[in-house]
């Protein structure tokens, strides 16, 4: 490897990284601690220095020169977070990540590179169906995330619309969808606005996605329904249960939370807009006494009565743990260690996916009170303990879904859990040198935990203890990169980094990598 140096203040430096983030690619061996620590602040979008960006090393902070040039003069710090911000700019546009970076002192003393990402912008309008701009109305920002344990949407930020209907959120680069909120009486109108969502219906197509780049900007036009606001008398069958909570779910897919008034006669009276709506209660029991109602209703132009709720209890579906008859006699896990939970695929109230966890009895054992639906086990190693198998009667559910069906009460989950796990260890690099990154496995076959990720030391050194035997894709970043990596189109810009990976129980074999260097991951 050639290492390119620069003259920086009267001596030669090395770069710790040549167009990537800071603290890896060093090649300095020396442990002393740095007297100057220096680099610059790079936009990562259009690789231009930033000027004014405030860099903080630890308790000392400077701004950094219309060359985007900083320096820590006098420094006495053998080890360092350092932390870039600037408004407009995000440290990482990646979820979860408050992008510090922690330094030793061999990469503290190479010429530092730190990029950060310009926002991003949704920006857009909200009008009535005939145009009229609809201001103070609350836009927000939903972001799809992901984790092991599957993905889930994450408000990003809101704001509401000006007097001309227009908004403008900053966001980090990702994946998104805009939702507006219920407005029971418009200031601009004086009629109810109903939720919108961009992409419509809960965007479970990952192709219908809104997906930005740092520095891009994109506008919508949002144009909800509005409708004057009408009595409705509802009943329950059977009757005296009194109402928690009424949601409605209009034909567009967006949800209007409604509050009861004091029943008049038999009947409890709501306000909804003109429009066609599912209507659905839940009430929750002690134990597993859950019931739900759930029906159909048609409001017109004028009030109306003799709606109808009957209810019927929620499935409730007992979970079993059983230990695999080869695992060695150790201390047993739990369910409750497990972080069991159903995740349904169509979207809920919020524009996510719903979960629901465990949910315990007063005899220390374990249900889902799940609603009638579809939905996909998820779950983690627990320790030593990893989950082997779960069937629902003939239904492999590490394979397929779980299909819950009406009066499903009483067939239980069995979760089938092992200590005969395996294990992976190695090194990451980054041009020749060792790197700290974070490494991801990704089980070939479908599994509880989707991914598994662990960080790479200081000197690139990585381990997995307790894995699940079996064949793998392993793949290395230089920053923090939570994908849907059930996909396999996730790795693909990423292939030739990618290596395959098979562990059987008992072994530890050794697997190097080569790190995605951040210049290649696109934000």
């Amino acid at each position: 490897m050639v290492l390119v140096c620069a003259l920086w203040g009267g001596e030669a430096r090395c770069p710790a990284q040549i167009g990537g983030a800071a603290g890896v690619g060093t090649s300095i061996a020396s442990s002393s601690t740095p007297d100057l620590v220096s680099g610059r602040v790079i936009n990562a979008a259009t690789d231009q220095p930033v000027r004014r960006a405030l860099v903080r090393l630890n308790t000392r902070a400077v701004l950094t020169d219309s060359e985007g040039r900083f320096r820590f003069e006098q420094n006495k710090e053998s080890s360092a977070n350092i932390l870039v911000t600037k408004p407009g700019f995000y440290a990482t546009a990646e979820y979860g990540d408050a992008g510090n970076l922690y330094l030793q002192s061999a990469q503290l003393a190479a010429l530092l590179e730190l990029r950060i990402y310009p926002e991003a912008l949704l920006t857009g309008v909200v009008l009535a169906p005939d145009g009229t701009p609809l201001p103070e109305i609350w836009v927000t920002a939903m972001r799809r995330a992901y984790d092991d344990m599957g993905r889930r949407w994450v408000p990003a930020d809101q704001r509401q619309t000006d007097s001309h209907g227009g908004f403008r959120i900053p966001v980090p680069a990702g994946e998104y969808r805009l939702q507006t909120r219920y407005s029971p009486r418009n200031s601009a109108i004086g009629e109810a606005v109903l939720p919108v969502a961009v992409p419509s219906g809960g965007a479970s197509n990952t192709s219908q996605l809104i997906r930005i780049h740092s520095g891009e900007e994109q506008t919508f036009e949002l144009r909800p329904v509005v409708s004057a606001i009408h009595t409705v008398g509802v009943s329950q069958s059977p009757p005296d249960r009194g109402f928690l909570r009424i949601s409605a779910r209009a034909s567009n897919g967006g949800t209007v939370q409604v509050n009861s008034m004091p029943a008049s006669g038999d009947e409890t009276k709501i306000q909804l807009p003109q429009g066609t709506y599912t209507l659905t209660v839940r009430t929750v029991g002690d134990t597993d006494g859950s019931e739900l109602a759930e029906t159909t209703v048609t409001v017109p132009d004028h009030d109306i009565s003799g709606v109808v709720l009957r209810f019927s209890p929620v499935p409730s579906i007992p979970v079993e743990l059983l230990i695999d008859s080869s695992s060695s006699d150790t201390s047993s896990t739990g369910l409750a260690q497990l972080g069991l939970n159903l995740q349904s695929e169509q979207a809920d109230s919020d524009g996510g996916f719903a979960s629901i966890g465990l949910s315990p009895r007063a005899n220390q054992t374990f249900f889902f009170s799940a609603p009638p639906g579809s939905y996909r086990l998820v779950g983690r190693n627990s320790g030593a303990w990893y989950i082997k198998s779960a069937s629902y009667g003939d239904s492999d559910l590490l394979e397929q879904e779980l299909v819950v069906a009406p009066g499903a009460s009483g067939i239980p989950i069995r979760v089938v859990v092992s200590n005969q796990t395996a294990a992976l260890q190695g090194t990451v690099h980054l041009n020749s040198d060792p790197v700290a990154s974070w490494v991801y496995l990704i089980p070939n076959r479908r599994s509880a935990q989707l991914v598994y990720s662990t960080r790479s030391s200081s000197t690139g050194s990585y381990s997995f203890d307790h894995l699940p035997p079996g064949s793998y894709q392993a793949i290395a970043f230089q920053r923090r990169h939570s994908v849907d990596y059930r996909d396999p189109e996730s790795l693909t810009p990423f292939g030739d980094r990618a290596q395959a990976v098979t562990v059987n129980v008992g072994d530890k074999p050794t697997l190097n990598l080569d790190a995605v260097p951040a210049t290649e991951v696109i934000p």
